[in-house]
């Protein structure tokens, strides 16, 4: 008796539309190990994982112009180039030794908010004014009020 073969095995999908010429250009034509070939879309190009950098954590003191001074001499400036922090003398040696931290929250005010606060201010020696200048710091800044005037909280930029 012969054999029994199995009938060839058939195309799946005899009934696909033809690709138009505009609609293949992204696509690749690629062999398989059986010699039929394919279009297929060409693979997503992988990110380059060395070129990320990560989100800052602290902005350094050159880059927003930092200074400390006294509150004793401080007066108010024309115009709204600067916010102010008010500080204790160590708080202020830290932020310039490492720069402003953006997960601490760093309250700033303008000139004439921070004369207010230095009007209630009783140890003036303790106490130091930290400058930074506002274009610098602007897109880490969130408006906010405390005590019932207006202030800018420092943080990380929201995603």
């Amino acid at each position: 008796m012969g054999r029994r073969r199995s009938p060839s095995s058939a195309f799946l999908f005899r009934d696909l539309p033809e690709l138009r010429p505009e609609q293949g250009r992204d696509l690749h034509r690629v062999r398989s190990n059986m010699g039929a070939s394919r279009l297929v879309p060409p693979s997503p190009e992988q990110p380059d994982l060395l070129d990320w950098a990560p989100p800052p954590t602290h902005l350094s003191v050159s880059d927003v112009e930092m200074c400390v001074l006294s509150p004793p001499s401080f007066r108010p400036p024309s115009g709204g180039a600067f916010l102010y922090h008010l500080a204790t003398v160590d708080t202020a040696r830290t932020l310039v030794a490492d720069g402003l931290p953006l997960a601490e929250e760093l309250i700033f005010r303008s000139a004439a908010h921070l004369v207010e606060d230095l009007a209630h201010v009783s140890a003036m020696d303790e106490m130091a004014v930290v400058r930074v200048r506002r274009r610098l710091i602007q897109p880490w800044l969130t408006e906010d009020r405390q005590d019932g005037r207006p202030c800018y909280v420092l943080g990380p930029v929201p995603s």
